[in-house]
């Protein structure tokens, strides 16, 4: 009898990571809420200048997305243990099936913490509306695919390391200012009613090189992380 099959793995992968985030919590009732109160504590630092306010808006939803979401996207890391790796490896789970349901549950946990933020940071940074806002679905879409990507192999990286708490957030962070501009860059065009096509596709071409690189490389970081 075979076993079950590569994207039968993969979701199974998937419920098991998001499963295991919405029972803690950790998202709904922790990052999310201080994220939010991230947004609204800028304007009340720099004031109410409607022009300024405007300009900043995008860098500081996607910054606050980068350093909340990516907290909770490589928290696994830390809570992770040996033992239920071994486990992992002796059910003959493939580590590329792992990456990719792993990193589609921290994308999912990220869409949804950009979708709750997006209105936020319109109302406090942009009160005056948005044309063409539609463009910030795909956009907060293919950013939170990218950095769920990103979180996942960076946890997988550093998985079994005892220093891989305070290790984890620092490697993170550099490699995800590239998607960190894009994304910033591309919501700024929405607001100011230009073409994000290029943004957007620039972020779809992060994506696929993420997951090429994810796939090839989860054999090798989980014979690593043992």
């Amino acid at each position: 009898m075979t076993g079950p099959g590569f994207w039968q793995q993969v979701a199974w992968a998937f419920r098991k990571d998001l499963r295991v985030e919405l029972r803690g919590g950790e998202t709904l009732w922790a990052a999310t809420p201080f994220a939010a109160l991230a947004l609204l504590l800028v304007p009340l630092a720099i004031g109410t200048e409607t022009a300024l306010l405007r300009r900043i808006g995008p860098g500081m939803l996607w910054l606050v997305v980068l350093l909340f979401g990516m907290t909770v996207t490589l928290r696994p890391a830390s809570i992770e243990t040996r033992a239920v790796r071994d486990l992992l490896a002796l059910s003959g789970l493939d580590p590329a099936t792992g990456f990719l349901g792993g990193s589609l549950a921290s994308s999912v946990l990220l869409f949804g913490v950009t979708v709750i933020l997006t209105p936020v940071m319109i109302v406090l940074y942009a009160p005056a509306g948005i044309v063409g806002w539609w463009w910030l679905l795909p956009m907060a879409g293919a950013g939170a695919v990218a950095l769920g990507l990103l979180g996942t192999l960076i946890r997988s990286l550093v998985t079994g390391l005892r220093t891989r708490t305070s290790l984890a957030p620092l490697l993170a962070v550099p490699p995800a200012i590239p998607v960190l501009l894009a994304t910033t860059q591309g919501t700024d065009s929405v607001i100011a009613g230009r073409s994000t096509i290029s943004w957007l596709l620039l972020l779809v071409a992060m994506d696929l090189a993420l997951v090429v690189v994810g796939v090839l490389l989860a054999g090798r970081l989980d014979d690593t992380s043992r």
